[in-house]
């Protein structure tokens, strides 16, 4: 007679590191490091470390190392090899191309279709009130090392999405495939969700509407992130306030949609909107501020990388003419916008921009 699944609830919040070469709180990643180390052991791999990782750094490479072997072993027994690295890395940047979290998710399922079966299959799933993620990794068959391989690549898709949002993605449950674990503690710890060892295939839960969460990190941001990816729960604590809401509001620029409000940022991050507008204060800053300035700095982008009339660039920034636009960077900058263009650019043709509305 089959057991029913083994289920556990989220812990309490587990502490992360303070710079990327600190220390680390044991608590937080020895128990999925002696899960990884005991698996090369029982593969017989004479190559495992005595002393285990004691800062980020050190974690992040002997991380990968690990599932690096674990994933040769296993391609041993298949037809395939796993994914390289320039591999993930290609699909990660495709991934930030996209303009939200559900574009993200068809663009990585697309990607992993092309190395098939390499990659997995990845699927998305909507249902009325939640949507699911899931991973098949296509394996012939599973086993324990199989199975630690395939939670950590949930993972790492996990830490990408929320990499690309700038934000947290409230899951709901997460289902670390059909093997039984009695280890669910480091799952757990990854996570931060309830877990379900046992049941069916790897997969995320989470609210439908995070689908809508805009990308919102740029492709200067992305050396930094990829070279501790998937490890970058262990690093320093995410954005503050401030910088998530400059960076949605930067995406929404960027995109040409319409700003979102103090209501819809508050909802979307998961805050009242008197607790949204304390914390901005804390933070010496507010809402109309932080729109101003990144108004201020899309207006500098759109005129410096491109040779767009600015009656365009005043459409797509929301002011009602060029004209209003026009005051408006005379204030900011103490120049037009034709004025600025050509003092930044070097081009003899540039300031003719304010000809061309």
């Amino acid at each position: 007679m089959n057991r029913p699944p083994r289920t556990a609830s989220r812990s309490a919040p587990i502490p992360t590191s303070q710079a990327g070469t600190g220390a680390l709180t044991s608590d937080t990643f020895a128990p999925l490091v002696a899960l990884l180390a005991a698996e090369l052991r029982r593969g017989g791999d004479a190559r495992e470390q005595h002393r285990p990782p004691t800062n980020l750094v050190q974690f992040t490479a002997w991380y990968l190392s690990a599932v690096q072997r674990l994933e040769q072993r296993l391609s041993e027994a298949q037809n395939h090899g796993p994914m390289s690295r320039s591999e993930v890395e290609l699909q990660c940047r495709l991934a930030l191309s996209a303009r939200n979290l559900e574009e993200a998710i068809q663009l990585c399922a697309q990607f992993a279709a092309l190395l098939y079966p390499r990659a997995g299959r990845i699927g998305l799933e909507l249902h009325p009130e939640h949507a699911t993620f899931r991973l098949d990794s296509l394996r012939p068959q599973v086993s324990s090392a199989s199975s630690l391989v395939d939670i950590t690549g949930l993972f790492a898709y996990f830490q990408l999405l929320q990499w690309l949002a700038g934000r947290t993605l409230p899951l709901q449950r997460v289902r670390i495939g059909p093997l039984r674990r009695e280890d669910v503690l480091p799952f757990l710890r990854l996570f931060k969700a309830p877990v379900l060892a046992g049941g069916e295939g790897y997969a995320l839960d989470f609210p439908r509407t995070a689908l809508s969460m805009p990308v919102v990190r740029t492709p200067a941001e992305f050396p930094a992130f990829f070279a501790c990816f998937p490890c970058e729960v262990f690093g320093p604590r995410g954005r503050g306030l401030a910088e998530q809401v400059s960076a949605l509001l930067a995406a929404a620029l960027r995109q040409g949609v319409s700003l979102p409000g103090q209501a819809r940022l508050a909802e979307d991050l998961g805050l009242s909107l008197s607790t949204f507008r304390q914390r901005l204060r804390a933070a010496g800053t507010g809402y109309r501020q932080l729109r101003a300035e990144a108004v201020r700095a899309a207006a500098c982008d759109a005129l410096r990388e491109s040779d767009r009339p600015v009656v365009d660039i005043a459409q797509q920034l929301g002011f009602a003419d060029a004209a209003t636009f026009r005051r408006a960077f005379l204030r900011w900058e103490g120049a037009t916008p034709g004025a600025w263009r050509t003092r930044h650019r070097g081009s003899d043709t540039d300031g003719l921009a304010d000809d061309r509305e």
